[in-house]
Formats: C-alpha cells, sequence, structure tokens
C-alpha cells in the first residue's frame, strides 16, 4: 500500500476547539466501538489542509491509574499515526474534514497489538460509512451502529 501522507501527528490535527467537541458528542454523524475503543465523528468545514483532526479520551471512571491512561492514549495515537492513510486518501479530495473522538471504553489497559486493530477497523469503517454516506446523500442518522442497540 502506498501512503500519500506523513506518519506525523502535527498539532493542527488535534480536536481543541470547546465548541466543535461539544457539538461532536451532542450529536455526532457516526458513533461506532471496536474493543478498546469508541469513535464519534462528524463532518467540519475544511478550513486547512488537514482532512481529519482527532481527539483521545481515556475516562479516570474507566481506568484509574494515570500511567494507565497515559499508556491508553500514547497506544491510541502511535495506532491513529500510523494508519491515518486509510482514512487520508478517502478524504484528500473532499471539501470538508472530519472530526474525530476517540474514547476509551476499556476497564484496563490493552496490548498495542488489541488497540492498533481497533483503530484499523475503526478508520476502514468511517471511510466506507461516512464518506460513502456524504457521496450518495443519505441521512446521516441512519449510520449510527452501537448506540441505537445499546
Amino acid at each position: 500500500m502506498e501512503q500519500t501522507c506523513r506518519q506525523t501527528l502535527c498539532k493542527a490535527e488535534r480536536l481543541n476547539k470547546k465548541t466543535t467537541i461539544e457539538k461532536l458528542f451532542a450529536g455526532g454523524n457516526l458513533s461506532m466501538a471496536s474493543f478498546p475503543f469508541r469513535a464519534v465523528c462528524m463532518s467540519v468545514p475544511k478550513n486547512n489542509d488537514i482532512p481529519a483532526s482527532i481527539l483521545i479520551s481515556v475516562p479516570k471512571r474507566k481506568i484509574h491509574h494515570a500511567v494507565g491512561r497515559n499508556r491508553m492514549k500514547r497506544l491510541a495515537r502511535e495506532a491513529y499515526r500510523k494508519n491515518k492513510y486509510l482514512l487520508w486518501e478517502f478524504l484528500k479530495d473532499k471539501d470538508y474534514s472530519l472530526a474525530i473522538a476517540f474514547v476509551c471504553i476499556s476497564d484496563s489497559t490493552a496490548s498495542s497489538a488489541a488497540v492498533e486493530k481497533s483503530m484499523k477497523k475503526m478508520l476502514k469503517t468511517i471511510a466506507e460509512k461516512f464518506v460513502d454516506n456524504k457521496k450518495s446523500n443519505r441521512s446521516d442518522t441512519s449510520c449510527k451502529q452501537k448506540d441505537e442497540q445499546a
């Protein structure tokens, strides 16, 4: 597979606007879970060359020790950084970008292989479901997966 994007995670790729984060969690367009993470994403107007910006959250309620939370965040950042090309190749020609939040749903730290497998699966699913839904102009609420089943 040819990778067209660099395997870095710059500051512009991190989601940090409070209003965008509130809108994302209030009603994101797509929600899915792949253990040990849950992803919520929505489209935002494109304002720079970054096709997707991310937020990684590991709740204190799930993993009590800061060492474990920091490890999970580090593993998630690394997995996204190494596999973001799976999503970026679909978004490079679009007039919008994505805001994605990855929230840990595990009660303990996971291995790097499990985190990377989960991240690959979620990025492929986001690329297939979200980008294809935007292309065919179907309703974005029809692709919610885990929220309506729970």
